[in-house]
């Protein structure tokens, strides 16, 4: 059984809440959720989810500056990274729990990753001034 549309909507408007629009963002924010506290260094979490350490870093720091994760003091070369204890709001909080369970199944996660990649490339677009042909 397919998704309804109402679901993608309600994804469009849990991201957005979230403040999450890039694909590397949602998938930090997934792996500390699910993974509960994790020390590591954004090195280390760059090798376990096949993107650059300068991802990883900026989707860090951004998820920490929206309130959505904490990170300790660097010790080692090694933070410790978790949720925070909870959404800065209740809504996002809600938000958070909903969009897990959408990814939780095939589907869901695939109706994540196309929009984020949709996001991504319309942001490309405006911020590269459109098409250019050669």
């Amino acid at each position: 059984m397919g998704l309804e549309n109402g679901t993608a909507e309600a994804v469009v408007k849990h991201l957005h809440r979230l403040g999450i629009a890039d694909l590397a963002e949602w998938d930090v924010l997934a792996f500390i959720y699910r993974h509960g506290a994790s020390l590591a260094s954004a090195d280390r979490i760059s090798l376990l989810l096949g993107y650059s350490k300068a991802a990883v870093g900026s989707a860090l720091d951004s998820l920490t500056a929206k309130g959505l994760v904490q990170r300790s003091r660097k010790s080692g070369g090694l933070r410790l990274y978790r949720m925070a204890g909870a959404a800065p709001d209740e809504l996002q909080q809600r938000s958070l729990e909903e969009l897990m369970k959408v990814a939780e199944a095939r589907e869901g996660r695939l109706l994540l990753v196309n929009h984020l990649r949709h996001a991504r490339d319309t942001r490309d677009l405006r911020e590269h001034g459109g098409l250019h042909l050669a």
